[in-house]
């Protein structure tokens, strides 16, 4: 039920409902891509980071409510594997949405919602991480090294909670890769 839950709030396709309310069908300018960098270049700066703080709520909200549901005082194994896969089911609900047609956008905002309620301490990194592989097109030979890096500080910072992590991750890196399989050819051609 709370996988079900995640996936629907990913699902939500708030960029379209965002750039709608300034008139534009962000799925017929820009890239097209439903999601918050293209409402950011298309619609406008407020609307994109609007977009941007949307989507990580659609992460963090069924994890909130499904740590609430499970009720365990403290935080253990299992509890934090159950609360990841629905964050899993949100970003998957954002990249193939039930609202439209099972498409969606990249996943970015919803993953980073994911980490911040998961990991808040690596969320920051994450972040910066992110933006720097946004300034040029050239940077992205450097995607996967800096991906490892990244991963490898995660996992340094988190390393007391490592037998839900790598499960964890793995499962949330095949969905993440298979939903932006375009996406990272268009990355190393440069156009996105």
């Amino acid at each position: 039920m709370c996988i079900a839950l995640g996936y629907l709030f990913g699902s939500i396709p708030s960029a379209i409902l965002i750039a709608r309310l300034r008139g534009v069908n962000i799925k017929e300018v820009g890239t097209g891509n439903p999601g918050a960098a293209n409402v950011y270049r298309e619609v406008g700066k407020v609307w994109g980071i609007l977009v941007f703080l949307t989507d990580i709520v659609k992460g963090v909200i069924p994890m909130l409510i499904t740590d609430h549901l499970l009720k365990v005082p403290t935080y253990n194994i299992h509890q934090l594997f159950w609360v990841g896969l629905v964050g899993i089911a949100a970003v998957a609900g954002h990249c193939w949405s039930v609202f439209l047609d099972f498409k969606g956008g990249k996943g970015v905002a919803t993953t980073g919602g994911v980490l911040l309620y998961l990991f808040p301490k690596f969320f920051l990194i994450g972040i910066v991480a992110y933006f720097l592989m946004q300034k040029s097109p050239r940077n992205a030979k450097l995607v996967l090294p800096v991906f490892i890096l990244v991963l490898a500080i995660l996992v340094f910072l988190y390393r007391e909670t490592l037998p839900w992590i790598i499960p964890f991750l793995i499962i949330f890196l095949i969905v993440t890769l298979i939903a932006n399989r375009r996406a990272l050819r268009e990355l190393k051609g440069g156009t996105e």
